[in-house]
């Protein structure tokens, strides 16, 4: 069991009521009740303790915050537990999306034990929203975004465009109005600075961002705003200090952009030649122009002309988050005790082994050498009783056993 964070609570509460029935209420509705039949009462015989969060096969985990319980009306302290250090439990109900892992202002999902990014009104793509959608211009290329007749008007705008390039000069992006001849420019000047240049029908204006050249091949972020309902313009260049600029406008002056009809990237129809580079991460409020280009099936209000255009990156690698530690379920607890018990059981069941053993060891010896002794008479040729016989003739004489010999004498006459 997992803790994280959850938008939505649930209360859940179960009663029983005379034995005979019982009910479950789900956040204050009762949802559904059983009756028992008239039979006799059956208590209930538990015999495991209670558990949350799984089953005891630790299946079928709960991913949420859990709070709040009561059993019998009485709290339980599900902190002391969380603090015992259980595996996948912890204290609080912190999730995966309250690091704000998704960039860009993505919307953050949270899922079983881990998280996604929703990308979808953003610029980017990618697991966490920070992929970058760009494209490469050549000075005869442009993109052009059509309104499609849902003309725009608005007073305060939301955009940003990223670039690199290192032509001195070059056409950004550009905001037009056919109908009331208003526009809004963002380019790069002959000096190198950034430039807006914007006509909203009080009077035209003009900012210059000095102080940075912005044709030396890096990669630059712009972003710009409005707010003071129009009456004042907010531009933040990369990392460095917001810079706003007001403008006296009269109350009967109209500082609305009206009928916003086209919007265009590296050159407008006008232009012969415009911006040479990488453009990325373009946006006016919730649209995002690159990113319908390039999708699967793009829509036919935006269109490369000039060529075909492909997408790229613009050589900024995109964030990523270090990966999370893996995870391992540790095994189960085991009753020391028992574990123990089953130790000397082992060594008393090995120490008799090893007896018998030695045992049939040494019988086997002893009946090897049994077997292996020579057993019968040693048979000789030498007559019994002629032990201390004097010469062959007297033994011949004296044995008591083989052919009977007498001694023969002779005579002379």
């Amino acid at each position: 069991m997992r803790v994280c964070s959850i938008q939505r609570f649930l209360c859940v509460t179960s009663d029983i009521f005379n034995r005979k029935e019982a009910r479950v209420v789900v956040d204050g509705a009762l949802k559904n009740e059983i009756r028992t039949a008239k039979e006799p009462v059956r208590a209930l015989h538990l015999t495991t303790a209670l558990v949350l969060g799984a089953t005891l096969e630790r299946k079928d985990g709960f991913v949420g915050c859990m709070r709040a319980l009561l059993l019998s009306g009485k709290p339980v302290d599900l902190r002391s537990y969380a603090r015992r250090g259980l595996y996948g439990v912890s204290e609080g109900c912190v999730g995966k999306c309250q690091s704000s892992p998704c960039l860009n202002n993505g919307t953050c999902l949270e899922r079983y034990d881990t998280y996604s990014c929703d990308c979808r009104w953003t610029a980017f793509k990618g697991p966490i929203c920070a992929d970058e959608i760009g494209v490469n211009l050549r000075p005869n290329l442009m993109v052009k975004y059509d309104f499609l007749g849902s003309w725009r008007s608005t007073i305060s705008e939301k955009i940003r465009v990223g670039f690199t390039t290192t032509n001195p000069k070059g056409f950004l992006l550009g905001f037009y109005s056919n109908i009331s001849a208003e526009y809004l420019t963002l380019m790069v000047s002959n000096s190198g600075h950034l430039r807006v240049v914007f006509d909203f029908g009080f009077e035209r204006q003009e900012i210059i961002f000095q102080g940075k050249h912005f044709g030396l091949g890096q990669y630059h972020d712009v972003r710009l705003s409005r707010k003071n309902s129009g009456a004042t313009m907010v531009l933040q260049v990369d990392n460095y200090e917001t810079q706003e600029y007001h403008f006296n406008i009269r109350e009967s002056a109209d500082a609305q952009f009206n009928n916003i009809q086209y919007m265009y990237m590296g050159r407008n129809e006008t232009m012969n030649e415009g911006f040479a580079g990488c453009v990325s991460r373009v946006e006016f409020d919730d649209i995002y122009p690159l990113k319908l280009l390039f999708q699967q099936d793009p829509p036919a209000n935006v269109r490369a002309i000039g060529g075909i255009l492909h997408e790229d990156f613009c050589g900024v690698e995109p964030v990523t988050h270090p990966p999370e530690p893996i995870e391992t379920r540790p095994p189960p607890l085991v009753d020391n005790t028992a574990d123990d018990l089953h130790r000397t059981d082992e060594a008393i069941l090995a120490t008799v082994l090893a007896f018998i053993f030695l045992l049939l060891i040494a019988v086997a010896i002893v009946l090897v050498r049994a077997l292996s002794r020579h057993k019968g008479e040693y048979l000789t040729q030498e007559e019994r009783g002629a032990e201390g016989a004097a010469d062959p003739d007297s033994a011949a004489l004296a044995a008591a056993t083989g052919p009977r010999v007498t001694k023969r004498r002779e005579f002379f006459i």
